[in-house]
């Protein structure tokens, strides 16, 4: 026997959970169907276990600086198993709440994997459910790289790293991202040896360059190695550990590690039937529909990089309103971008290459931390805000932040540029003291010519 509803999500992560209570306020019966993790990827294996870790990080640099503050016998110890126990109640609370979160909304909860099965149907373990709109937020798997040698046991994603609960000595994180920051910072601050081995010639590559490129030089005083235009040549097993060769800036040099983790992902794509109504890829158009009428793909399934919870949310949302007769269209410059390494730092609108290869006439704006009152009590002095601007009409096209609390100040900044203001408008917003905040306004008057409280 087949149930009918006005929407099936295919999906019970952040994307599906936001479609499927945003379908039930809009009058539609809904059904969302999860196989594994209420809550997804994010909740269970990425967002709040892991800024557990760097929430723990910024715990032992403030012990760890308290002599500073007047605390001369402060001492920091870290232990990983109560830490990690931690993490795991945090997980199980959440994922807990998620799916009574998801009754008392009156959504239609189905445990198990959901796969298309023809137009406007969806099967489950078996069972058939038909709906007038589907919306799939399948989420994304782990991609594994494909060096010589990375089928060997202690090559790693980081949900794996989760689950094992304890400290490598000796770590290789592939890649330059956020995550990969932000896991290569917690695992230095634990003691353990770090490198990092990333392609690309800087770090967080989805942010404007200057913040990148000032995050790497406040890296240099740590003890965590980074390596750019990097490759593993090749790995093999060493009764000392992982020997991994490496091909740095085209000289080859091997290393010893007890893990390597990896942090890619892609679309889950496999076993979801989309060959049963034609499609080979979730690709959307603006308004979030797939190039079959009646079926809508969010979040990572959807492939849009950098991949972030907030971002799969608000996809969700609209695509279950345009699912029910709306026309709206998702904008991903309005997306913020955060990382939560330390100093955090955070991004929304354009960087200033994009504004410039959009063919604006380009004006940009800093106000360094170095003279921020609260950035010198945080012993943060090395971040900035940075604003992008259009000369002419004085358009705010982006902010970039490097600093303490980047990712709660880049809220104002994401709803400034949704608002399309100005230069002018964010020059003249009075922002409290001593506060990172602040700094916005400042940073618009430098864009402007009249900063107050910088150096030229």
């Amino acid at each position: 026997m087949t149930q009918d509803f006005d929407i099936i999500v295919i999906g019970g992560g952040p994307a599906g959970v936001a479609a499927a209570i945003r379908g039930v306020q809009l009058g539609a019966t809904v059904c969302l169907v999860e196989n594994k993790y209420w809550g997804g990827f994010c909740l269970n294996r990425a967002c709040v276990p892991t800024k557990l870790l760097t929430t723990t990080l910024e715990r032992v640099k403030t012990v760890q600086s308290a002599s500073k503050m007047g605390f001369p016998n402060a001492a920091a110890t870290l232990n990983p198993p109560a830490l990690f126990k931690l993490k795991d109640e945090l997980v199980s609370y959440f994922s807990m709440g998620t799916h009574g979160l998801i009754k008392a909304k009156k959504v239609t909860p189905v445990q198990g994997r959901g796969r298309l099965a023809g137009a406007g149907r969806v099967a489950v373990d078996g069972k058939s459910y038909q709906a007038k709109a589907i919306i799939i937020a399948a989420g994304a798997d782990w991609v594994r790289p494909a060096f010589p040698g990375s089928e060997l046991e202690g090559v790693i994603n980081s949900s794996q790293f989760l689950k094992e609960g304890r400290i490598p000595p000796r770590t290789l994180i592939l890649g330059g991202s956020a995550w990969a920051v932000e896991l290569g910072q917690f695992l230095d601050a634990c003691g353990g040896q770090v490198m990092l081995a990333v392609r690309e010639r800087g770090i967080l590559n989805h942010f404007d360059q200057e913040i990148g490129q000032r995050l790497r030089s406040i890296l240099k005083s740590s003890s965590m190695t980074i390596h750019n235009s990097c490759d593993i040549v090749s790995l093999a097993k060493d009764r000392k550990g992982l020997k991994a060769v490496l091909s740095v800036k085209e000289k080859e040099e091997a290393h010893l590690f007890d893990r390597i983790i990896y942090l890619e992902r892609s679309p889950a794509l496999d076993g979801l039937g989309l060959e049963t109504v034609g499609l080979s890829d979730l690709t959307t158009n603006d308004q979030l529909a797939t190039k079959v009428p009646g079926i809508w793909a969010v979040g990572d399934a959807v492939g849009r990089i950098p991949f972030q919870s907030h971002s799969a949310s608000a996809m969700g949302i609209i695509a279950a309103e345009n699912a029910l007769g709306a026309t709206i269209s998702f904008n991903d410059k309005i997306v913020p971008r955060v990382a939560f390494t330390s100093p955090q730092a955070a991004s929304v609108g354009l960087t200033e290459d994009e504004a410039e290869e959009a063919g604006y006439d380009v004006v940009t704006g800093a106000a360094s931390m170095g003279a921020s009152p609260m950035a010198m009590i945080q012993g943060a002095t090395n971040g900035v805000v940075k604003v992008v601007g259009e000369k002419k009409y004085g358009e705010l096209l982006g902010v970039h932040i490097l600093a303490p609390f980047a990712t709660e100040i880049i809220g104002t900044a994401a709803l400034a540029i949704r608002m399309e203001a100005t230069l002018d408008d964010l020059a003249r917003t009075v922002l409290p003291h001593p506060t990172i905040a602040e700094s916005l306004a400042d940073a618009a008057r430098d864009a402007l010519d009249w900063a107050i409280y910088s150096r030229d």
